[in-house]
Parts: C-alpha cells; sequence; structure tokens
C-alpha cells in the first residue's frame, strides 16, 4: 500500500465516524426538544418552574444557533462558559464541512462499509463510561476542553437546572446509540448494494 493510499483511508475513516458523530449531536443542542424533553427527566427543571426552564432552553438553542443572547442567564461566569461551548460547536461545524468535502474526495464504496462496520463497534464500545460518567464528566473531559472551571455550576446558573449532569449522561447515550445506528443503516445500505451489484 502506497503512503497516499493509507492517507486517503485514514482520512476516510475519521471523516466518516465524524459526520456519523456530529449529525445527532446537533439535534441535541441547535435544537430545544432534547433539552426540553430531559426536563421530564430529572427534577431540577420543577425547582425553577417548567416555564422559565423552557424558556431558558430555547434561548441557549438559539443562542448555539447565532440567533439570540442569553438574557435569561443571569451570571457572567455562566454567559462566558457557554460563549466558550458556542465557540466550540461552531468550530465542529466548519470541522464537518472539511469532513464532508474530504469523505466525497476519499469516497470508495467497499471501504465506508468495511469502515462503518468497524465504526460502530469502537462507539458502541463508548458505553463503558456511562457507569463511571461522572469521573469521565469531571476529570477527563472538561479539563481537557476548557483550561478554567467557569463549567462548574452553581444554584445561581440556568444551567445547574436545565442542564444537570445527568442531562449530559442521557445525551452522551443517545449520541452513542445514534451514531451507532447511522454507521449500522450505512453497512446494511451498502452491502444490499454490493449483493445486487454481485
Amino acid at each position: 500500500m502506497t503512503a497516499i493510499n493509507k492517507i486517503k483511508r485514514i482520512i476516510l475513516f475519521t471523516s466518516l465516524l465524524y459526520i456519523t458523530f456530529y449529525l445527532p449531536m446537533t439535534i441535541t443542542f441547535y435544537l430545544p426538544q432534547w433539552m426540553a424533553l430531559n426536563c421530564k427527566w430529572h427534577d431540577r427543571c420543577e425547582v425553577i418552574g417548567n416555564e422559565r426552564a423552557i424558556d431558558g432552553i430555547d434561548e441557549l438553542a438559539s443562542f448555539f444557533r447565532h440567533q439570540g443572547e442569553l438574557d435569561s442567564f443571569l451570571t457572567q461566569k455562566e454567559k462566558l462558559h457557554l460563549k466558550e461551548v458556542r465557540g466550540i460547536f461552531d468550530k465542529m461545524f466548519f470541522l464537518a464541512l472539511i469532513s464532508l468535502v474530504l469523505l466525497a474526495l476519499t469516497y470508495d464504496r467497499k471501504r465506508v462499509s468495511r469502515y462503518a462496520l468497524i465504526n460502530s463497534v469502537i462507539i458502541i464500545a463508548l458505553l463503558m463510561i456511562l457507569p463511571f460518567f461522572g469521573t469521565f464528566w469531571k476529570d477527563i473531559f472538561h479539563p481537557l476542553l476548557f483550561d478554567n472551571d467557569l463549567w462548574q455550576n452553581n444554584k445561581y446558573d440556568l444551567s445547574f437546572y436545565i442542564m444537570p449532569r445527568v442531562f449530559f449522561k442521557y445525551t452522551v447515550a443517545l449520541l452513542i446509540l445514534l451514531c451507532f445506528v447511522i454507521n449500522i443503516a450505512i453497512w446494511l445500505a451498502l452491502r444490499r448494494k454490493e449483493t445486487q451489484t454481485n
């Protein structure tokens, strides 16, 4: 295998993995429905009132989409952190566009089918972090992404009520399952297509 072919395979594999992760991620923060649904699964929204919680959720989703500001979020610390998070989402969006282009440029049906199956195994294995989610969230995830402690919520932050840690645990589980389903669907579709052409 030449070096160029090896690079193309790596690009194809990582682009497919990233795109199939990014697509489900967009529904968890750019749309308010997932956050609102979680209000029914934890009791924090009830503490401040469901109407206020839903208003904050709608505002946050709009903020992430660059369509509004954080008027319901009162602490400066929280606003600074959410601005950092939006910056990460913005970079992820542009990386998704680049990955889409690279996926198109390196596309190979047989390899995509194989890589989708490999991706599904890798992704479903990530469910193993859920029993240790608290440690992962506090000691690994945030220190990797942020060089400050603005992410640590308190009872003065609206995020404390609409996005408690259990919300992120459910979100990670959803992302893993959706990414798994997308990769399996790709694998099955391409496998069926390959069977039909043979």
